[in-house]
Parts: C-alpha cells; structure tokens; sequence
C-alpha cells in the first residue's frame, strides 16, 4: 500500500479537481458492476486509474473470439475462460491500491437469489453499473437499488452506438458573493478605513473595485438596503463611480462600473439551495426508514443555521474573491477579511453539525471534518436532483410525458431501437443479428440480418406510437440494420468513450461533486456525436 505522501504525488492532478474528500470518497467506494464484456472493462478502468477503494464483477461468461478482438483486458490465450476473472486479473494489476474480486454467476441468477449475502452485495455497494444487461435484469437491479437509494448507471453497446442512463431518487452535490450592499462589520471597517481623499491617483488606480462599488453606494445611501436599487439609482451610481476614477481609463474604476449589476442587489438564498433547506428531509433528516444520509444531516444543520440570528438569513461564506485589478497589499488584505468572516461562518456551522450528530446519537466523526469544510464552502451552490426510475421507464408509462424530448434531442430512433433490440431478446431469447451471447456468436447470413432488421423495424414503430411520437418520429431503417448486422457486438473504440461517459458519471456520484446528467446520453459513432434528451 502506498503511503499518504506517495498518494498526494500519484493522484495530484485529480485532487485538484475534487479534493481530499472526493478522493476519500473514492477510495471509501465499493463499485459492484453486473457484466463483464469490453464496456464494462473500460468503465472499471477509468476508476480503478483514480483509486476507487474496491470494485466486484458478477457475469458467468465466458471468453469468446470476439471478445479478444473487443476487449483489451482478455488474451487470445484466454478463451473458454471466465471472462470476469480475467478482467479482474488484468484490472488489478492497473493499481495495486484497489482491491478487484469476480463472482461468478448470472446476474438474473444473483439477483433473483433470497440468500442475504447476494442482497447485501448490491445493498451495501456505493454504486452499481449494469454494462449490456437484458433490460429483465435492469428492471430487477432497478428497483433493488431504488430502494436502497444505491445509485445505478445502465450502459449498453450495439455496434456504433452506445446508451447510458442514470437512475437515483436524488442526488445532491454540494458564485462569488461579496455582499457589498449590506457589507458585514469587519468589511465595512475596512473599507471606512481607506481614505480615497489622501491617496494619489497611482494608489487609486489599485483600489479593489468592492471598495469602490461600497464608497459609491454609501455616498448615494444605498449602503445597508434592503431593496434593490432602481435602474436610476444603479445609473446614478455608474456615474458617480466614473467621476471617482483620476482618469477615464482605469481599469479598476471600470471592473467597479461592469460590477454593479452583478453585485448591487439584495442577499437573496439561491433558489436550488432553498428548495434543499425546504425540503422535509432538510427538516427531519432521520425521519425516513432508511439508511442515514449525511448529506440531508448537513442540511438539516444548514438549516438550523440559516434560521439562526448569526446568520441574518445568509449563507456562509466561500471565502473566495474574484481577480481584479489591485496590488498586491490591498487584495491580500481584501482576500484575508473574506476569507476570515467564512472560517467564522464555518465554525457557527460546525456548532449545527455537531448538534445535529448528538441529536441523532451519532459519533463525533460521522461525518469528517473535511466534508463539513466543503459543504460549508460550496452552501451557495448545492443542487439536489431527482431522478425517474429505471423500471419505471422500462416498465411503466412514465416515459410517454416526456417523449418529446427524445425528438428535440434527435435519439427517438437510436432509442427505440435499443428498446425494440431488448422486446426482440425477451421473444426471441437473443439479439438481432446473433446465435446467443454476443461473445461467441456468429454472426448470420444477409438474410436473416435483413429479416432482423424488419422485425426491429416493426417493434420500434410500435414503440414510438405507445410513446405518443408516432408522428414526430420514424425509425431510420440503415439504423435499424446496423443495429442488425452489428449483433450486439461492443466495438471497443465506442466502448471506450461509452466507459468515459459512465465512469465520469460515477465519480460525480461517488464524490457527490459536480451535477450528473439527470437524462439519458446516447452517443452516435458514426456521426461522432453524442445527444443528452430529459426522459
């Protein structure tokens, strides 16, 4: 195992981009994945390169042709073998921190088990990825993972084109605020302490424009509103501002002029963040008969906050100030009181979490330090989705309100497509354009490829008309054949960036940073293109 310094140098790059926590997080995840073929090896690969903690493949398959001509992690030497140990093998040896483990058995098999061992296998994962699943088996692991409120990413390959759905009951991932028209104390001193009358037009010309935004207003009496200022009172204050400035061109003077839109305007909460603090969960986090959420534990305590007199009904500070033009002393200086007011609105809001804990009887660590920072830091800009069910979309008629999209986004064919190929398989007990599993089969003549692709055509159609989109959309018949001729086959170039796509996903969910795509991806090889549609 590689020491912490070690880790900090191997995994620089990606700890700027979400930080310790996320890479803890990682490192904390177990990542079960139902399927072994090229799409889910090249998933795995783009987290077992960051560092995930532990990952599990379930597949019986075994090694066909095809799938060394797919497949990098399979050896031509490897045929007739259990295609998810060998992944495994060749996946581990990518990064010896991760710990890799197969279990060898059908996914339908593992998943229509009642041995509590096989539950807790998709239960107590962090994420589960289902790669080229019969959509049977993604109805099933669907609503086992709903209910858990286990995240479940759905991928599959068919030939130049590739789909990728996400399905979670919610996710929540946790702008530059200055408040210059109702500045706090330590600003306001600050600011009242710097005398524009005793500096000469070079120290003026390095004055932050906060400080000159906050001179003009105060001068005006617009300091301290509650209300918005008028459209002439903010063109009463870009004139003042320009007669401030010791000549027309400074540059400070103009950042100050550009800025009073963006920064002259009463607090206001963000509206995603208060559809968060308003949330019933937010108000009774352990209310659910589930398993404890800590992000609904920092929003409860967020919450608490908010409605505290410290807070005067604002969010704690990020700390963090734009660039602009200034010296060096008067940003510093500037920077240091923003960033002293956050540590401050920081540590109120640990008093709340750590409350809340107690509350809950739950240790002091439950949630770490570094989670509540982060939390804290990014309170303006939390986001909670909802997502649609998968064996809801499959299953039920959910989909027929927001078919629609499916047209303006320009995957109703690709789509019903991969929807008819699933109907095709549940009749026919294989995919078009195969004997049976896409690793071993042969491919079949013209004829019967032609034939496929006529039912396919059929069922599509059928399809669209159930969605209400019988006449906004058309299966592309050279589509339907490719889907076709292709016979499943998971080309590994598509699969790679199809991986890409999932994997990133993945680390959204896990490290609970940055927003996954609440819709479904489609990605067109051929036009090498891909296409997001809301369904």
């Amino acid at each position: 195992m590689r020491s912490d310094s070690d880790k900090a140098k191997l995994y620089d790059r990606q700890l700027r981009l979400w930080q310790e926590s996320g890479q803890t997080a990682l490192e904390n995840a177990r990542v079960c994945v139902l399927g072994s073929t090229a799409l889910a090896a090249e998933t795995l690969k783009n987290l077992v390169l960051p560092g995930i903690g532990e990952f599990v493949v379930v597949d019986d398959g075994v090694v066909g042709e095809q799938d060394t001509l797919t497949n990098f992690f399979v050896q031509v030497g490897d045929q007739g073998k259990l295609r998810a140990e060998c992944i495994v093998q060749g996946l581990s040896e990518l990064n010896p921190d991760v710990k890799g483990s197969a279990v060898t058995r059908s996914p339908a098999e593992l998943l229509a088990s009642t041995d509590p061992a096989d539950i807790q296998l998709v239960a107590s994962a962090t994420l589960v990825l289902a790669c080229g699943q019969p959509e049977s088996v993604v109805c099933a692991l669907s609503r086992r993972c709903w209910q858990a409120n286990v995240p479940l990413v759905a991928a599959d390959v068919a030939g130049f084109y590739a789909r990728v759905r996400t399905s979670i009951p919610e996710h929540a991932d946790t702008p530059s605020d200055l408040r210059l028209l109702t500045p706090f104390p330590a600003l306001r001193n600050y600011i009242d302490e710097i005398d524009f009358g005793v500096l000469d037009s070079t120290d003026l010309a390095h004055v932050p424009y906060p400080v000159i935004i906050v001179k003009a207003l105060k001068a005006l009496s617009l300091d301290g509103s509650a209300a918005a200022p008028t459209i002439q009172q903010k063109r009463a204050l870009r004139d003042l501002i320009g007669t401030m400035a010791p000549s027309p061109d400074e540059e400070n003077f103009a950042q100050a002029v550009d800025a009073v839109t963006q920064h002259c305007k009463p607090y206001s909460t963000p509206d995603a963040v208060d559809q968060i603090l308003n949330d019933p969960a937010a108000a009774a986090p352990l209310a659910a008969d589930t398993k404890v959420d800590r992000f609904w534990l920092l929003a409860s305590a967020l919450r608490a906050y908010m409605l505290s007199g410290y807070s005067q009904g604002m969010l704690p500070l990020n700390g963090s100030i734009p660039d602009m033009k200034a010296d060096t002393k008067g940003y510093v200086a500037l920077q240091r009181i923003y960033k002293q007011r956050a540590a401050e609105d920081a540590a109120q809001f640990a008093t709340h979490v750590a409350r809340e804990l107690t509350e809950a009887g739950l240790p002091a660590d439950f949630i770490s330090s570094d989670e509540v920072a982060v939390f804290c830091r990014n309170a303006c800009n939390l986001r909670l989705l909802r997502f649609t069910p998968l064996h809801d979309e499959i299953e039920g008629d959910s989909l027929c309100s927001t078919a629609k999209s499916l047209v303006a986004a320009e995957v109703a064919s690709p789509y019903a497509l991969f929807r008819a190929s699933a109907r095709f398989e549940a009749t026919h007990g294989r995919y078009p354009g195969v004997t049976a599993s896409p690793s071993d089969a042969e491919m079949l003549d013209d004829e019967v490829v032609a034939n496929d692709a006529a039912e396919l055509i059929g069922i599509a159609n059928s399809l669209l008309a159930e969605w209400g989109l019988a006449s906004d959309a058309k299966v592309d018949e050279d589509l339907a054949m490719e889907f076709a001729r292709s016979g499943r086959c998971e080309l590994h170039n598509i699969s790679s960036m199809a991986g890409g796509i999932v994997s990133q996903e993945a680390i959204k969910l896990i490290t609970h940073q940055y927003v996954p795509e609440n819709s479904l991806c489609v990605v067109d090889g051929v036009k090498a293109k891909s296409y997001v549609a809301k369904i």
